[in-house]
């Protein structure tokens, strides 16, 4: 008599947790999409701006490039002496 409803009871929590994990795939799916599709608005957005000026982007890009770099190497420097 045990037997069977030990059974029954691993069937019911078998279920159980299949319900729960198919619930949880789908929130994931959900939060996944809405993440990718703010990252693609964004980018879209970021390519607009710099269409708009693309030299002034190019510009700050090459002098952040080269402050980068000074700093860079400066702090190589340092470690050597």
């Amino acid at each position: 008599m045990q037997e069977v409803e030990v059974a029954e009871t691993l069937k019911t929590l078998s279920a159980r947790i299949d319900e729960l994990s198919n619930a949880l795939i789908e929130k994931k799916e959900n939060i996944s999409s809405g993440i990718s599709d703010a990252l693609t608005e964004k980018k879209t957005r970021a390519i607009k701006t710099i269409q708009g000026k693309p030299f002034t982007y190019l510009g700050g890009a090459f002098v952040g490039g080269l402050a980068l770099g000074f700093l860079m190497s400066r702090r190589g420097k340092s470690k050597t002496r």
